[in-house]
Formats: C-alpha cells, sequence, structure tokens
C-alpha cells in the first residue's frame, strides 16, 4: 500500500475523489437539488475524468517545458480549462439524458476554471518531490557529471561535486577542490548531474549522497551537514520524500 500510493497518479485521483466528496456534500453548481447518490456519481465522473485529462496535459508539458512549479501550474491551468469544459459540458449532458448544446459551454467555464486552479494547486503540493539525479550502473565509463562538469573551471572539473546552491541567477558549486560560481538555474544543473546520486533538498539547494556527513535537527528545522563543513538546509516540503529515499 504504502508503494501505491508514493505514485503521483494514485494521489491525484484520491485527491480527485475527495473533492468529489466535498462538492457533493456542498452541492456545488446547483447540483444540491439531485439525489445524494446521484450527485456524488455526477461529481465522482466530472472530478475523475478532468483529472485524467489534467494529467494528460500535465505529461505533455512536462515533457516539452522547462519550468518551476508555480510556473507549470499556470500553463496547467490554462491548458487544462478549456479542455475540462469539454468534459463537464460532455458528462452533464449524459447524466441529463439528453444531447450536449453549444450554448451551455459559457455556463461551465467559470465553474471550471475554480476548480482547476484548486486542484493544480493540490496537486502540485500532494506531488511535490525533490529533483533527483541517479548513480549511473557500474558498467557506464563516463566521469559522474559529465556534462555538468564541462561548465567548471580547470580547477574544480574532475573533484567531487558535492553540493549546489542557488544565489539569484549563478549557482555555488560547492565541491572537493573548493567553491565555485556559474551562471545556471538550479533547475537545469540537476537534469545535467545524472551519474551522481543526489536529490535537491530545498528550492535553491541539490547534495549529493555522498557529501552528507550528518543530519541536524533544531527546533523542527532539519539541516544536512556535509563533509567538507557546510551546512545545507532542508525544506520542510521535501522532508517526506527524504526520509523515504533513506536520507533522514
Amino acid at each position: 500500500m504504502a508503494a501505491l500510493w508514493r505514485q503521483p497518479w494514485v494521489r491525484t485521483q484520491l485527491v480527485a475523489v475527495g473533492m468529489a466528496a466535498f462538492l457533493t456534500f456542498v452541492g456545488a453548481n446547483g447540483t444540491h437539488q439531485l439525489p445524494l447518490l446521484l450527485r456524488f456519481a455526477y461529481w465522482l465522473s466530472v472530478m475523475v475524468a478532468g483529472t485524467v485529462t489534467a494529467q494528460t496535459i500535465g505529461l505533455l508539458v512536462d515533457r516539452a517545458t522547462r519550468l518551476n512549479a508555480w510556473q507549470e501550474m499556470a500553463v496547467m491551468i490554462a491548458g487544462i480549462t478549456p479542455a475540462i469544459t469539454l468534459v463537464v459540458w460532455l458528462i452533464t449532458a449524459a447524466f441529463e439524458r439528453r444531447m450536449p448544446r453549444v450554448e451551455d459551454l459559457q455556463y461551465y467555464a467559470l465553474p471550471v476554471l475554480m476548480i482547476s486552479v484548486v486542484m493544480a494547486f493540490l496537486h502540485t503540493q500532494v506531488n511535490r518531490t525533490p529533483a533527483q539525479s541517479h548513480a549511473f550502473p557500474e558498467a557506464r565509463m563516463a566521469e559522474p557529471g559529465e556534462a555538468f562538469r564541462e561548465r567548471l573551471g580547470f580547477k574544480y572539473r574532475h573533484a567531487a561535486i558535492l553540493a549546489l546552491s542557488a544565489e539569484d541567477h549563478y549557482l555555488r558549486v560547492h565541491t572537493s577542490a573548493g567553491e565555485t560560481l556559474i551562471l545556471m538555474r538550479l533547475y537545469d544543473a540537476i537534469r545535467e548531474l545524472d551519474g551522481i546520486e543526489g536529490s535537491q533538498i530545498h528550492r535553491s539547494w541539490w547534495v549529493a549522497k555522498e557529501a552528507v556527513g550528518d543530519v541536524r535537527r533544531s527546533d523542527g528545522k532539519v539541516s544536512l551537514v556535509l563533509k567538507n563543513g557546510a551546512t545545507a538546509p532542508v525544506s520542510r516540503s521535501y522532508v517526506k520524500a527524504l526520509k523515504n529515499d533513506g536520507w533522514l
């Protein structure tokens, strides 16, 4: 069950079922006139079908763009609102046992937009996981993080990469040979670090797993002490995922 819960699509669909129960309870959008079971069946159909639509569009957005979580949520809302409006239009006509009428579309757009905003936000929070880089199998001969290393000065190019910390538009690269600054986004850098097992632990920090020397807890906050003496904060939103991956 725990392994199943870690699947993002499962968590998102459970959120959809919860939203369907809530909308049924309040009788949203005039559905209070329907019998309870029919009302729940309607909202469950709308939420599950809408969520599948949103997940499909979200997958396309994720593959086609490189955005942070909030930018991705905005693009998602812009993309899913028209699509889900059509879904709701068709489902409503089916429950009312009639043919869909084009003039009815205008009545669904605003409610769908409101629900899409809530669902996109909940999806972002429920599925918020740290960006990770992964170690190559032993058969791979390339130097770990080779693409990223090409961006570093000669002194740091072959040193162990311990951590990255974002500073405005720059990245501070913590290595076994010292620190250096490069002009790059953290998100893009993590994508070039495959070959080094590591994880984002904060919106502005990525850390190599082998660089962690100790875990420090104080006043409900968690931080990682690196082997070079640096201390990296762990965002509360990433604590659960890092625990599941054996970091904490």
